[in-house]
């Protein structure tokens, strides 16, 4: 199967999994929330004895959780996975071969300067969010259920493939890919993409050091969440934006892979709103 089309999948089912999450009640309330809204939401085990047993078996599902700290692997994850794609394009090694061999790249993909310039500001984002989370997270006794953290974990593996999946013909040429480099003036798309990536950078940055300054778990009082519920999920929607612009496939609006993958990201942010009752 076209591995493009594997990772519009993957990001479409992820999609409908963090939906129901959100909208079925007994979901969101025993595996969706987590972090401080936990502790409101914990199983009461006084009628334990009157469970039957899917329930009993769902109630153990979501006990299983993993503590806060393990959020930073999701970019350690992401950092890796730009580490080891950079790697295998540029040596063309066995994993770029395998999925070489698999695509379906007959209408007209990327250009190799979109690949890497898309592979670029993953890594960026990938290495700004490892950073913000060693230097930024405080100690917590928050915990996630354990199936959202393999879902992040997938995303950013699938991410990692999909920034540069659309322009694996170009990137499968025999000559080097330095020689592919064109160093020319920037297209308008380009341009655009890569101002809203600052933006968005910056303004997410901004977000998770005031969020970061809080002396207790409180509503933020940064002129940003005046206007906007969550900015910092809004800036990241804003950077996957960015990298779907710039990763545009010729004849196409968008690069659609990557707007699949934005699209489970804005989701995530709208699990945040309803789990946090907003």
């Amino acid at each position: 199967m076209d591995p493009a089309l594997v990772c519009k999948l993957f990001f479409v089912l992820s999609t409908t999994v963090l939906l129901g999450g959100v909208l079925v009640p007994s979901m969101r309330e025993s595996i969706m929330n987590y972090g401080s809204r936990l502790s409101n939401t914990n199983p009461k085990t006084k009628d334990s004895k009157q469970k039957g047993v899917v329930t009993s078996l769902m109630d153990f599902v979501a006990s299983l959780k993993v503590p806060h700290p393990w959020f930073t692997h999701f970019y350690v994850v992401s950092v890796a996975s730009s580490i080891f794609w950079a790697f295998q394009i540029t040596t063309r090694g066995f994993a770029f071969q395998y999925l070489a061999s698999h695509s379906h790249d007959g209408y007209g993909g990327m250009s190799v300067n979109q690949a890497f310039l898309a592979w670029l500001f993953m890594a960026i984002q990938g290495i700004r969010r490892a950073y913000e989370s060693f230097t930024l997270t405080k100690p917590s006794q928050s915990k996630m259920w354990v199936g959202l953290w393999i879902l992040g974990i997938a995303y950013y593996i699938f991410m990692g493939v999909s920034v540069w999946i659309e322009g694996i013909g170009a990137l499968n040429e025999s000559r080097p890919l330095i020689e592919m480099l064109e160093f020319s003036r920037p297209s308008i798309k380009t341009l655009i993409a890569s101002h809203l990536f600052v933006l968005g950078s910056a303004a997410q940055h901004i977000c998770h050091k005031h969020l970061a300054s809080l002396k207790k778990y409180t509503l933020p009082n940064h002129p940003f969440f005046r206007f906007l519920i969550c900015p910092h999920y809004t800036s990241e929607c804003l950077i996957y934006v960015a990298i779907a612009i710039v990763a545009t496939p010729e004849g196409q609006i968008m690069n659609r892979t990557m707007l699949a993958g934005s699209g489970m990201r804005r989701n995530s942010g709208l699990k945040e709103l309803r789990v946090a009752g907003l």
